[in-house]
């Protein structure tokens, strides 16, 4: 169980697929969801938006100690 004293942090993550080769793809939504950037695919090499490639979005809460490390990792 996680105290109430321990810090938050969150991370908005859009997942995709590259329409080229079907590889996965994670970044930083405000990125790809509200710039609605290209990317370069880190398997194929090529240019594609995820914005309209999307599978998913969702937060990833960093859940940190005293010391700021984190301890934990859930999905919201």
């Amino acid at each position: 169980m996680v105290e109430n004293s321990k810090k938050k942090a969150y991370l908005d993550v859009a997942v995709s697929i590259c329409p080229h080769c079907g590889a996965p793809y994670a970044d930083a939504s405000w990125y790809v969801m509200e710039l609605g950037s290209d990317v370069e695919c880190g398997t194929c090499g090529r240019t594609w938006n995820p914005k309209s490639h999307k599978v998913e979005r969702f937060l990833i809460e960093f859940i940190m100690d005293e010391n700021g490390k984190v301890v934990a990792l859930n999905k919201r």
